[in-house]
């Protein structure tokens, strides 16, 4: 789980451009899947075609994409002026590397002496090494996405910490569960989604397309751990974060009700995630065509939108096993 995280934590892939990411998660799941198809906004979509004569479909969903920076004009001394893609400050980028989809790499810098938490987007920018207007669009034109340059790493005996956690740990218990999972009982389908990070909007096409009959959701929370962190409960090391609500979601009882049995069943250590600040991709499954009944599994998480977020390797394997057994239990969720 370690090197697996690692590996999809350093790739690149800010919402609505995610082919690098994308392209390493084709490669790990080509082996475990029956077939592979991307769609017309970037969803990654593998199909594992099931044993049973009951037609049942299940969908197993987590977003692959990350936050970033675009740029939205050149200065003709070179320097590149950014906006945000999806949740970053823009006090956290001050200083950070960045490499953009064309490989270039760059440095943020701050043209305005302000406190760090008065910086804004309109006072940054990256500067890429170039000197004038001409020879930094040869490299980086305008419309060209970046994302911080940060591979992931160790962080005491059981931790890792790095960029994009939110959410390649999601995908790397998804990779994990269909390598561990064999045959399986329904239709499996498996959605690496594009662009949440700018609304969800990657799974709203792709829950449409797929009709599921049930979905599980697996993301990543706030942990409140730290010192005078916000009110909350949540803990690295200390199991999977069941869902229970979110704003754009109140999960259905009875699917809360069978994560929990699950993990008490396996003696999975858990916890219960309620928020009222964040959104996922499971409210958007559950209001999609007349509803599908959707689950969600978050693995706790410190420091969400900065450049070095930190989860529990612990965390990721309860999870994983966690999302294999409900899908296992699949048949008692069904309405």
């Amino acid at each position: 789980m370690k090197e697996l995280l690692s590996k999809l934590a350093s790739a690149s892939g800010p919402s609505g451009s995610e082919r690098h990411i994308r392209e390493i998660l084709e490669e790990l799941l080509k082996p475990h899947v029956d077939q592979l198809t991307t769609d017309v906004l970037g969803n990654l979509i593998g199909f594992k075609k099931g044993t049973a004569t009951d037609r049942r479909t299940v969908l197993l969903e987590a977003n692959m994409d990350e936050s970033g920076v675009m740029a939205i004009h050149i200065e003709d001394n070179g320097f590149i002026r950014i906006v945000p893609i999806g949740n970053l400050t823009a006090a956290s980028l001050i200083g950070e590397r960045v490499r953009f989809t064309t490989r270039t790499w760059g440095v943020v810098g701050v043209s305005a002496d302000k406190p760090l938490k008065d910086v804004t987007f309109a006072d940054l920018f990256v500067d890429v090494g170039c000197e004038s207007r001409q020879e930094t669009e040869a490299n980086v034109k305008i419309g060209t996405a970046a994302v911080i340059d940060k591979g992931a790493f160790e962080l005491g005996k059981h931790r890792i910490a790095g960029k994009s956690l939110d959410n390649r740990a999601g995908c790397a218990i998804l990779v994990d569960v269909l390598k561990k999972l064999g045959s399986y009982e329904y239709d499996l389908y498996v959605v690496f989604a594009a662009q949440e990070e700018v609304g969800s909007r990657g799974i709203r096409a792709a829950a449409f397309s797929i009709e599921a009959d049930l979905a599980f959701v697996v993301g990543t929370a706030k942990a409140t751990d730290t010192p005078q962190a916000d009110r909350g409960s949540l803990a690295l090391g200390k199991g999977p974060a069941i869902k229970v609500m979110d704003r754009g979601v109140v999960i259905p009882p009875h699917l809360k009700q069978h994560l929990i049995k699950t993990a008490e069943r396996m003696g999975i250590p858990y916890q219960l995630e309620v928020s009222s600040e964040t959104i996922s991709d499971a409210g958007q499954i559950l209001l999609t065509r007349d509803g599908i009944p959707t689950g969600a599994v978050s693995v706790p998480m410190r420091y969400r939108q900065t450049p070095s977020q930190v989860v529990d390797l612990r965390d990721l394997e309860q999870t994983s096993k966690l999302v294999m057994e409900s899908l296992r239990g699949a048949s008692n969720c069904f309405l």
